[in-house]
């Protein structure tokens, strides 16, 4: 037990220094990402926010998770209250001590709530908050029904639950709402909407994301809106949890285990999508009704989540790496080939799968910039 203590410890101490390297290195490569240096444009619209910023009362749902717990961070910086919705706190007091260790956390409250499936679950969580932002989410590729169930039930709890001070709502969408893989270009920005995915080709997260945006957009007619596109998120890590959320791409390098290897991939560092929410929150009536795709500016074969083991092994070259795709080109023509065979082929690869493992897609994060 003792052993396996240290290994997890040693692990997560590597993750962190990796996947922080790693996204470092990415950032050299690539002049990667949103920060709140770009959005913002400049020191003098910086002071001119600063100046017209008031503390704010925000509750995030889904404060404890990977994102969530960086939004939570980054609020606190700012002098925000910050309400941090965590289920189980109450029972579980190690899920929420990373929050409450953060600096500022006298300005913190946990409240036990805000499970995605049960109505009402979210109002003592959300009661007084002057804005809201709704980070909770599910994230897992597949075709299951309730993947979809937790992105539209869960927002709609959300929005049925926002209290009568709340003037903003602040989404943590995903670029699976911008995406369209049935589109001749593969070339998006905040214009495109994912009208592809569906339960039936087997992408029940893009299909979720996408509904769920739509529904959170045409309740917000009275209060400020804005939806957050964040591509896979990387960085450092506050929990071990946090390992298994999106930089579970890095963790596998380390332990090794087989990774998703897709044709292309887009990405971002956890602090630059936590201070995008604060923007977006402090800003709210400004960005009102806008989508910001929050991903590096370019798409590339150097980066994707297969070479990230190179990023890595280049940054941190103290450490093992083994980078091996879960499905090599012998495995996916298989795959494909069997995915047309009646009735057993999208058990083998749904048509999601194919078209998501060959498609090179090219995604515009100048709005986030200059906006």
């Amino acid at each position: 037990v003792a052993a396996n203590r240290r290994r997890n410890t040693s692990l997560m101490l590597l993750l962190r220094v990796a996947s922080r390297r790693a996204v470092a290195a990415s950032r050299r490569h690539l002049t990667v990402a949103v920060t709140g240096e770009v959005l913002l444009r400049g020191a003098a619209r910086r002071a001119v926010a600063a100046a017209s910023r008031r503390d704010l009362t925000v509750a995030v749902t889904g404060a404890s998770g990977y994102v969530g717990s960086y939004i939570t961070e980054e609020l606190l910086k700012r002098g925000h209250e910050v309400r941090a919705l965590v289920r189980g706190c109450d029972t579980n007091k190690e899920k929420a001590a990373h929050l409450q260790a953060l600096p500022g956390a006298d300005r913190l409250t946990l409240v036990d709530g805000g499970d995605l499936g049960v109505k009402g679950s979210f109002e003592a969580g959300l009661a007084g908050a002057d804005a809201v932002v709704h980070a909770a989410a599910t994230v897992v590729i597949g075709r299951d029904p309730s993947i979809a169930s937790a992105a539209v039930d869960g927002v709609e709890n959300v929005l049925s639950s926002l209290p009568s001070t709340c003037k903003t709502f602040v989404l943590t969408s995903s670029i699976a709402a911008v995406i369209s893989l049935d589109k001749a270009s593969l070339t998006f920005d905040e214009s495109d909407w994912n009208d592809y995915s569906s339960l039936k080709n087997g992408d029940a997260y893009g299909f979720g994301k996408t509904r769920a945006e739509r529904r959170a957009r045409d309740h917000c007619k009275n209060i400020n809106f804005v939806a957050l596109h964040p591509g896979i998120v990387l960085g450092p890590v506050m929990t071990k949890p946090h390992t298994k959320a999106s930089p579970v791409f890095v963790r596998n390098l380390l332990l090794p285990k087989p990774i998703l290897n897709p044709n292309s991939a887009h990405f971002v560092d956890v602090r630059d999508v936590a201070a995008a929410h604060c923007i977006a929150v402090e800003r709210a009536s400004e960005l009102d009704g806008g989508r910001f795709v929050l991903c590096n500016d370019e798409t590339c074969a150097s980066v994707n989540p297969v070479s990230l083991g190179k990023v890595a092994a280049e940054a941190c070259p103290e450490y093992e790496y083994t980078a091996d795709p879960l499905l090599p080109p012998w495995k996916f023509a298989i795959g494909k080939a069997l995915s047309h065979v009646p009735v057993l082929g999208p058990r083998v690869m749904t048509e999601y799968e194919r078209r998501v493992f060959e498609a090179r897609t090219t995604l515009s994060n100048a709005r986030a910039k200059n906006e």
